[in-house]
């Protein structure tokens, strides 16, 4: 609506693809998925919005903008560090392998690898999202079957049990999407090679042909 600040989540993908930051009054990322460690949050803000009218009376001094680009050297508490190091040690990385034209191809070839097998499994493996235009390139979430018959949601038990218990892949079980079965999450972020994703792959096909 007119006059109300635009703000943007960008935490999974900030860093994977181009970004017109003057669309927003707010951009922020937590930055361990594509930069940094856990704890590390990133902010672009409009400086028109850091003023005492767009505070609310209750917002948590950490949250308050002001008080950080008030304070001296506009640093008001001890920085993280070793987090911001390890996030410009991060940003020359990604620098040297070609910057925000590189990943954001890296991210459309590797999530393309796990779209292709759900896309063109005749319906062994659905994801929820059919629209490119929509689709994250950052976590490929996906069932099999419809997620809701007695066999699928045992198949899906067997995927993640053989993924994350025989094969030691961590967090490969999505948050719950409100059907019967779990969800199969695979996360790619800007680090993920893409052999990585070429093996689960590789094991997406092979379970299919197991268990069709």
């Amino acid at each position: 609506p007119e006059g109300m600040l635009l703000a943007s989540d960008q935490s999974a993908d900030l860093g994977s693809k181009p970004v017109d930051v003057s669309k927003y009054d707010v951009l922020y990322a937590a930055a361990h998925k594509n930069f940094s460690t856990a704890g590390f949050c990133l902010a672009i803000i409009r400086k028109s919005v850091i003023k005492d009218e767009t505070i609310m009376p209750f917002t948590p001094t950490m949250c308050r903008w002001k008080v950080f680009n008030d304070a001296p050297n506009k640093i008001w508490n001890v920085p993280v560090i070793t987090s911001i190091w390890i996030g410009d040690l991060t940003l020359q990385w990604m620098q040297e392998r070609g910057g925000i034209p590189y990943f954001e191809d890296l991210a459309k070839r590797r999530s393309r690898l796990l779209y292709d097998v759900i896309d063109e499994s005749k319906g062994f493996y659905r994801t929820f999202v059919t629209d490119e235009r929509y689709r994250s390139r950052m976590q490929v979430v996906f069932t099999i079957g419809d997620g809701t018959s007695e066999k699928n949601q045992e198949l899906v038990n067997k995927f993640l049990h053989k993924a994350s218990g025989e094969l030691g892949w961590l967090d490969i079980r999505s948050h719950p999407l409100g059907i019967p079965s779990d969800a199969i999450r695979v996360t790619m972020y800007n680090p993920q090679p893409i052999e990585h994703v070429a093996a689960v792959q590789k094991f997406m096909l092979d379970f299919m042909k197991e268990n069709q």
